[in-house]
C-alpha cells in the first residue's frame, strides 16, 4: 500500500495527541480528511477503529487503522518518506528522541495534568515544581543539540522540526493557559531562553501554525475540563543543567549493559542482545547502593536497564530494543516488522502492555486483603484475554507475535513471564493456560524455551524468593494451591 490509499483522522481540535498527527501530516504534505470527534457521544467509525481504548487520534489510512500518537507519527514518517524527516536517521539519535519523547509524555505531562485538577495549593505547588524541573531537563537536551545559542540550529530536530519537537510542542498551547490561569512562568527568556525561543519558532511554523488551538478557545475548554475555584499563583522553578546521559567516551565499540537479573525490563534489553549474537558484558547493579556509573549514564530516572555503546548510554527498555534492532540490523532476525503498519501495530500493542499489564501484575503483589488480590487477578486475566485475540490476529497461524521468529511484541510481553509465574505460584491463581488462553500457552512454551531467552529467564523459586523481599506481603505466606 505505502502511501497510496484514502487518509483519515479522528480526532478533536483540543487534544494535544491530535495536534500531533496533524503537524506530522502537514509536515509531510499528505492531503487528509479530519473528522471531528464529539467524545461524549464517540463514533461508530471511532470505536471500531480503537475497540481497545475508544480514544483519539485514530489515522485511518487505506482503511487501516493506526493509533496512539506517537506511533501514528513514526508511521507516517516511515509511509511518506517525502518531505523533511521527522526522525533522525542516525539510530543513537533515534533512540535519545524516543527516550526524551517517553519522558513527556510518562513524567512530564502527568505534572502539567496535576495543576489543573490538584485539589489544595500545596498539590498545586508540588505540581508546578516539577512541571519547571522537567523544562529545566527538556532546556539542557535542547542546549545540548544545538550546541548553544549561537549555531543555527532552530529545533531539536535541527534545521526543521522533528519527532522531539513534535512530543513537546504539542502541548505549547496547554502550557500557555495554564500560565494564564494559574499565574506561573514556565518558558521565558530568563529561565528557559532555548526553550522560550524554540516555542516561537514552532508556533509560527507553517506545518503547526494553522493547526494550534488558539488560547482563548483552549482556555474555556480547559474551564469545563477541570473547574476551578480561583487562580493559585505557583513557584517558577529552577533551571538544571541535565543533559543527556553519555557514558565514558574512551570505551569505544564496547557494549555494556547494565541491569539486575530479575528485572523484566533488562530482560528485554538481553534478549534482543542474544537476538542480534552481540557479544556485551552484563554489569549486575545493586539498586540499594546505585553505581556511579548508573547514575551519570542515567541522571533522569537512574534507574535500570542502560546499554552503554560506543560510550554512549541509551536509557529505557523498549529504546534499547528498538536501538539495537537497527544498528545491528544485519545480525540475526529483524526484531520489528519490516511493513511501517505491522511496526505500528506492534508499537500499539506494546503501549498497550505498559499502561496495563505491568499496573495490574503490580497490583498483585502490592494488594492488602483477598478482596484486592481477587480483583487485581481478574484484572490481569483480562488484559490476558485481550492479548490472546492480539496473538491471533498478529502470529497470522505463526509460532510468534513476530512470525516464525521472536520479534518486538514477543520480547515486551515475554519479559513478565517469570512473574506471571510466580504471581500464580504465591497467589494460587492461574492466568496464563490452555483452556482460556490457549494461543498464549502455547506461545509461552516457545518463548521460554528459545535459546535467546533460555538462559536469562530467571527460574520460578528464586524469582519467588525475591518477590517475597520485595512484597513483604509474601514472606510468611505459603504458596496457595492452584
Amino acid at each position: 500500500m505505502a502511501g497510496g490509499g484514502e487518509v483519515k483522522l479522528l480526532g478533536f481540535c483540543e487534544s494535544p495527541y491530535v495536534v500531533r498527527v496533524q503537524i506530522a501530516l502537514n509536515i509531510k504534505s499528505v492531503s487528509h480528511q479530519f473528522l471531528e470527534e464529539n467524545l461524549p457521544e464517540k463514533s461508530q467509525l471511532l470505536i471500531q477503529s480503537n475497540p481497545v481504548h475508544k480514544k483519539v487520534p485514530v489515522l485511518i489510512h487505506g482503511g487501516n487503522p493506526i493509533c496512539e500518537s506517537l506511533i501514528i507519527v513514526q508511521y507516517i514518517d516511515e509511509v511518506w518518506p517525502s518531505g523533511p524527516a521527522i526522525l533522525p536517521s542516525d539510530p543513537y539519535d533515534r533512540a535519545t528522541c524516543r527516550f526524551w519523547a517517553a519522558y513527556i509524555d510518562d513524567k512530564w505531562f502527568a505534572s502539567l495534568r496535576a495543576i489543573p485538577a490538584a485539589e489544595n495549593e500545596e498539590a498545586r505547588d508540588a505540581a508546578v515544581e516539577k512541571v519547571a524541573e522537567g523544562l529545566a531537563l527538556l532546556e539542557g537536551e535542547f542546549r545540548r543539540r544545538c550546541g548553544g545559542d549561537n549555531n543555527g540550529k532552530a529545533f531539536f530536530g535541527g534545521d526543521s522540526i522533528g519527532y522531539l519537537d513534535i512530543a513537546l510542542g504539542c502541548f505549547l498551547g496547554w502550557i500557555k493557559i495554564i500560565e494564564k490561569l494559574d499565574g506561573v512562568v514556565f518558558v521565558d527568556g530568563s529561565r528557559t531562553p532555548g526553550l522560550a525561543g524554540w516555542a516561537e519558532r514552532f508556533c509560527s511554523d507553517p506545518a503547526v501554525r494553522d493547526v494550534m488551538p488558539e488560547t482563548d478557545k483552549l482556555v474555556e475548554f480547559a474551564k469545563v475540563l477541570f473547574p476551578r475555584k480561583e487562580k493559585i499563583p505557583g513557584d517558577q522553578g529552577r533551571c538544571l543543567n541535565v543533559m543527556w546521559p553519555r557514558a565514558n567516551p574512551n570505551e569505544g565499540g564496547q557494549v555494556k549493559l547494565l541491569g539486575v537479573w530479575p528485572s523484566p525490563f533488562v530482560m528485554r534489553a538481553r534478549i534482543a542482545l542474544n537476538i542480534k549474537s552481540v557479544s556485551h558484558e552484563f554489569v549486575q547493579e545493586n539498586l540499594r547502593e546505585k553505581s556511579q556509573l548508573l547514575i551519570q549514564s542515567n541522571p533522569v530516572h537512574k534507574k535500570v536497564p542502560v546499554l552503554i555503546h560506543d560510550g554512549k548510554a541509551i536509557c529505557e527498555s523498549l529504546v534499547i530494543v528498538q536501538y539495537i534492532d537497527e544498528v545491528w540490523s544485519s545480525s540475526g532476525p529483524a526484531i520489528l516488522p519490516s511493513e511501517p503498519y505491522d511496526r505500528a501495530t506492534a508499537r500499539f500493542w506494546v503501549t498497550y502492555i505498559e499502561t496495563k499489564l505491568n499496573d495490574s501484575m503490580r497490583g498483585i503483589g502490592t494488594a492488602e486483603g483477598e478482596e484486592a488480590r481477587k480483583a487485581a487477578a481478574v484484572q490481569v486475566k483480562e488484559v490476558l484475554a485481550v492479548l490472546e485475540d492480539a496473538f491471533a490476529k498478529c502470529s497470522k497461524g505463526k509460532g510468534f507475535f513476530g512470525g516464525d521468529s521472536i520479534g518486538y511484541l514477543d520480547i515486551a510481553l515475554g519479559c513478565f513471564l517469570g512473574w506471571i509465574r510466580v504471581s500464580e505460584k504465591l497467589n494460587g491463581v492461574v492466568l496464563v493456560d490452555g483452556s482460556t488462553t490457549p494461543g498464549l500457552a502455547g506461545w509461552a512454551e516457545r518463548f521460554c524455551s528459545d535459546p535467546a531467552v533460555r538462559d536469562v529467564m530467571p527460574e520460578t523459586e528464586k524469582l519467588a524468593e525475591f518477590a517475597k523481599m520485595i512484597f513483604p506481603r509474601y514472606k510468611n505466606a505459603p504458596p496457595k494451591p492452584q
